[in-house]
């Protein structure tokens, strides 16, 4: 299928180890269309009638207030969230008559007060077992992208986990656990006074992401959500997407922390240790073992030795919680400790930048993702990218109370004694707007929550690597009806995909990449053409034998890792052509030649 020619550096002999795949874009997002079984959103016309046979039911005292229809935000906008009223809206996952302790069991009949009848469309309260969503037309999981699973979710009272099981056509399964905090504060408009659906607190929504990059070939064909782990809480499955996009390359960020946050080996049991741990609130996480094997976590850093700075704090320990753990100014003894001497200023929560030492090229892949909690009922943050062109932008993430997940926590303030799990979230932020610009800065502001103290633990951004000459692409000419396009800039480290398109349907041809221009008309072969042959046929450095789709259309994709900083400053030549014998004018069909010098 490929040939490369011998002799070849080695840094060019990556570039033969291409992917091949046909008629898929460099990034998309299909929404998944879920089962759903519970009306558990409040929408226009459901507030205040909680005996309604069809209308809204909380999974448990509370819902999300979608009245005014779905929020416009950055973090519901890739999803479809059902918007009409009167229908399931939700998968639950959960028992609304043993939720709290069952302090919300349906009413038998209807008696005015918050609670409402059994609904019409519940043939059975106990949602518990596994619910099922299957996929209208499977996904395959392509060579060269990323393919993710993002979820949409909420868990009640304490929060908690659940699993994510992938299914394949082929039979096989992969599971995955997602957790997320009480969803009590954060910026969503929330309900209260449980079936009635009354304006009262804001709630938070959690995004939960399942990696599945390395089930390629395999095609998605349902997802079940089943083992809640806390059997008290009511969750809310609210919309899924399977996500694909070129995979560029994971840059862990250095960030500039503040704060020793989180409790390591050692830090435990000493609140007054001049260099030693401090909640940003009452709590904090457990790493006495190490940092947790897990999979959101690994592919962050997060700082595994104690006594150091460990976390970026955004917050003030002496106004959290109405003061109540403001530092003291002698050691007495208690579990709240005095000021540490990392701490030259407790109030951190003015804007906290980290200055990237190796600035990152953004690419059309490039997407931030961050690792955050935040204490004292949630709520949100801003996160401002600024670029080497003096241009920025600003994200907002948000998140619930920390109290309740998958990772092991402490309490007793700067004690740090084991407790109850603590969650951490996972925030994600699309920087492919950016492509060709230079990420120099992250910076942290604008807590809306003064009551609460505010963690990011890790960052990570895709992007491209620095060559240090100049790169670029452009079209030499040479075609005479098809076309070819790349996603390439150019630079190193980022994937790339080369595209055929006009094409003869699902007819062979070549792709032909080489190091030099070897012009050759096609007049000279047959007197009808036009176009030129721009590359060698007889020895190219790469010949591609491909066949088209049924519209003509044919992509090649470059992971990331094959296109390393030792091609900085080389210069390839692509070109696509086809032989379709009895054709007239002329048989011979060509693409544009492409010209990509491989740089900044």
């Amino acid at each position: 299928m490929r040939a490369c020619s011998l002799g070849l550096r080695s840094s060019l002999v990556l570039v033969c180890m291409a992917l091949s795949v046909s008629g898929v874009a460099a990034q998309s997002t299909t929404n998944i269309p879920l089962n759903c079984n519970f009306n558990g959103i409040v929408h226009a016309g459901e507030s205040g009638v909680p005996d309604s046979a069809w209308g809204f039911r909380s999974i448990s005292d509370r819902g999300l207030d979608f009245s005014a229809g779905v929020p416009v935000d950055p973090l519901l906008a890739p999803y479809a969230i059902v918007n009409v009223p009167s229908t399931s809206d939700i998968v639950h996952l959960g028992n609304r008559n043993t939720v709290t302790g069952g302090a919300f069991v349906f009413d038998a009949m209807p008696d005015g007060d918050n609670i409402g009848v059994q609904p019409n469309w519940l043939i059975n309260v106990d949602q518990t077992t596994p619910q099922t969503s299957n996929l209208p037309s499977p996904i395959t999981v392509q060579p060269g992208f990323t393919t993710t699973v993002s979820v949409l979710f909420q868990i009640s009272n304490g929060g908690g986990s659940f699993d994510v099981t992938i299914g394949f056509l082929s039979g096989a399964t992969t599971t995955a656990n997602l957790s997320g905090g009480d969803w009590y504060g954060g910026p969503y408009a929330g309900t209260g006074q449980v079936d009635s659906g009354a304006p009262d607190n804001n709630l938070s929504i959690t995004e939960g992401t399942i990696n599945v990059s390395g089930y390629v070939g395999e095609a998605i064909a349902w997802l079940s959500f089943s083992n809640r782990s806390n059997q008290n809480a009511g969750y809310a499955i609210i919309a899924a997407n399977v996500n694909a996009s070129l995979s560029d390359t994971t840059i862990q960020i250095p960030l500039n922390y503040n704060y020793n946050g989180i409790v390591h080996t050692g830090e435990s049991g000493m609140p007054d240790a001049p260099t030693g741990y401090r909640s940003i609130s009452d709590r904090g996480l457990d790493f006495t073992a190490g940092v947790p094997a897990s999979p959101l976590l690994a592919p962050y850093f997060l700082m595994p030795i104690p006594g150091v700075l460990d976390i970026v704090h955004l917050g003030n320990r002496n106004t959290v919680t109405t003061g109540i753990w403001a530092f003291q100014p002698t050691a007495n003894g208690d579990n709240i400790g005095i000021q540490p001497n990392w701490l030259t200023n407790v109030n951190q929560s003015t804007p906290q930048t980290t200055n990237l030492g190796t600035p990152v090229n953004i690419g059309l892949s490039s997407a931030a993702s961050f690792l955050y909690q935040i204490s004292d009922g949630g709520g949100s943050f801003d996160v401002t990218f600024g670029f080497q062109s003096g241009n920025g932008v600003t994200q907002t993430l948000s998140s619930g109370d920390w109290y309740g997940g998958a990772f092991p926590g402490t309490a007793s303030i700067d004690y740090g004694g084991p407790d109850a799990n603590l969650g951490i979230t996972e925030g994600n932020v699309d920087l492919s707007a950016h492509v060709g610009d230079v990420l120099t800065t992250i910076t942290f502001s604008n807590g809306t929550n003064p009551n609460a103290g505010i963690a990011i633990l890790a960052a990570n951004v895709t992007g491209c690597l620095t060559c240090g000459t100049p790169g670029g692409v452009s079209n030499v000419g040479g075609g005479n009806g098809v076309t070819l396009t790349t996603t390439s800039t150019g630079q190193v480290g980022c994937a790339a995909a080369l595209s055929v398109s006009g094409a003869t349907p699902s007819a062979p041809g070549l792709l032909l990449v080489d190091l030099a221009l070897t012009p050759l008309p096609t007049s000279a072969i047959f007197s009808g053409c036009t176009g030129t042959i721009n590359i060698q046929i007889a020895n190219p450095l790469i010949q591609l034998n491909t066949v088209t789709d049924a519209a003509g259309n044919y992509t090649l994709v470059y992971p990331a890792s094959n296109l390393p900083p030792a091609l900085c400053g080389i210069t390839v030549y692509a070109q696509y052509g086809e032989y379709i014998p009895g054709a007239t004018p002329c048989p011979i069909r060509l693409s544009d030649t492409l010209s990509i010098t491989f740089g900044d």
